[in-house]
């Protein structure tokens, strides 16, 4: 996505008569904000922004954080009417109580433990904070039966995108990774649920009929780690390019989210909502069990050749977490291999080295 298309994105939200909200972190309870009304776009890279310094943060952080910085500061969201700033890392989350503008940012506690009994309640007690924040700022109202309904819809828009990888399921796979996951990350671009499952269902469709396929001998990759949105083309690129194909994404922006529902059959929605955002198999989650669970099903659903770990230089969370995942699956004979990368294409020669390498291991 490009910055007019987010300025463009916000234009027709606001001639619709919707409001526009805007998020960087799938932790974010888009059901709450759509129950009130609200439009959401979640941003994960915008194509042209690179490898940015911003002079209010020091040049060692996260690319996603220093990216984050300048989107907010750059004007891109001014027309925005809220911008949803979620405590995922410590980086993002002191980045942007240095935000100049603090009109239309709203602070969202994200718990970071996995089983302790505090974490439900804590969620629910945040999403309920975020209701009474709407409420009070636009002079709405959320009911139950508003959040039930977007849940209910946020549901099946996360099945349809479910549905729409799983097609890499096959042997040989129906598509080439890039085409797969530009394709899903176009159709969260579109405005309503509806439109996302529609495109989604018309997308896989299209891959399912194709006559040529992907060579079946070449290697299955499974990717997991940081959120791909900024390092996506590059990886993918050296990946089929080497003769490998990507054909799962555990990524944050695919599977790791979508892998989520809400039961909106139980009378509490919220607490609902509380346990479906807790089962997040992410990185600053301790202690960490959900994401190796959750590969290991995906290693075998997808019929997964290696496991490509990326870590944004310095994640800290997912670069740490890297030594108890790769023990975790070499003990299972399963290969895998770490990559350590950035926004700029300046290590491109060495990932393809790397890459190369690794992907001449499994065939």
């Amino acid at each position: 996505m490009r910055k007019e298309e987010v300025k463009k994105w916000i234009d027709d939200c606001h001639k619709k008569h919707k409001k526009a909200a805007i998020y960087f972190c799938s932790f974010v309870p888009v059901e709450i904000l759509e129950a009130a009304g609200f439009q959401t776009l979640q941003i994960t890279h915008l194509e042209e922004n690179g490898d940015l310094y911003p002079e209010e943060l020091p040049k060692n952080v996260c690319p996603i954080v220093r990216e984050c910085c300048e989107i907010c500061e750059s004007g891109v969201l001014e027309q925005a009417d809220l911008i949803i700033a979620e405590s995922s890392c410590d980086g993002k989350k002191k980045m942007f109580e240095l935000l100049k503008d603090q009109s239309k940012v709203y602070y969202y506690q994200v718990p970071q433990g996995e089983e302790q009994e505090y974490v439900l309640p804590l969620i629910a007690s945040e999403s309920r904070y975020l209701i009474k924040m709407l409420e009070q700022r636009f002079g709405i109202t959320v009911t139950d039966e508003a959040i039930r309904k977007a849940a209910n819809d946020t549901n099946r828009q996360r099945a349809s995108a479910m549905n729409l990888l799983a097609v890499q399921q096959q042997v040989p796979p129906c598509a080439w990774g890039m085409e797969v996951y530009e394709k899903l990350q176009e159709n969260m671009k579109l405005p309503t649920s509806e439109e996302r499952i529609a495109a989604n269902e018309k997308v896989r469709e299209e891959f399912l009929g194709r006559e040529e396929k992907v060579p079946e001998t070449a290697p299955r990759i499974l990717l997991t780690g940081c959120p791909i949105g900024g390092v996506y083309q590059k990886i993918i690129e050296i990946v089929e390019k080497n003769g490998g194909v990507v054909v799962c994404f555990e990524n944050c922006e695919c599977i790791k989210s979508n892998i989520r529902f809400t039961d909106v059959k139980k009378d509490d929605i919220i607490a609902s909502l509380a346990e479906c955002y807790q089962n997040t198999a992410c990185a600053i989650m301790t202690p960490n069990q959900k994401r190796k669970k959750l590969l290991e099903q995906l290693v075998t659903s997808y019929q997964i050749a290696g496991i490509l770990d990326i870590h944004l230089q310095p994640c800290h969370a997912y670069t740490v977490e890297k030594y108890s995942v790769e023990r975790h699956f070499s003990q299972q004979g399963i290969p895998y291999a770490a990559i350590e990368t950035g926004y700029s294409d300046a290590d491109k020669a060495q990932l393809s080295t790397r890459i190369a390498a690794f992907l001449e291991i499994l065939q």
